[in-house]
């Protein structure tokens, strides 16, 4: 709900950043990665993942959205991202986010830093 103060997800490129429900695993069990691609889904989105380790488990659930090799590349031309897992090189991320269409961050985790040319939202689940 967040996310949709501030643009309209329908028919646009979403990354989500982080698959799985903490950093250094793949393991996919309870991460909020799952509700958050189900309720982008819903709301029309053209859903792209990323997450160093656990992309093809992730894969496994969710066959029919596209996963990035990198960060950057999930974040190209993307309307919006969705940070869930705080995996260390998300904090790096700072030049990639100017390669969006829209840089819209949802940022669960609180790591990335707020900046002028962000629209930014921090929250912790």
């Amino acid at each position: 709900d967040l996310l949709d103060e501030h643009v309209d997800i329908e028919g646009k490129r979403v990354a989500v950043l982080g698959l799985a429900f903490k950093p250094g695993t793949d393991d996919i069990r309870y991460t909020r990665a799952i509700p958050i691609i189900e309720g982008l889904k819903r709301r029309g989105a053209d859903v792209v993942g990323y997450d160093p380790v656990a992309t093809e488990n992730m894969r496994a659930e969710f066959p029919d959205i596209a996963y990035a090799d990198s960060a950057a590349d999930a974040l190209a031309d993307a309307h919006a991202a969705m940070v869930v897992t705080d995996w260390d090189e998300f904090a790096a991320l700072d030049g990639a986010f100017d390669q969006m269409a829209d840089p819209v961050v949802i940022d669960g985790r609180r790591i990335i830093e707020r900046r002028d040319g962000l629209t930014y939202e921090g929250l912790t689940w």
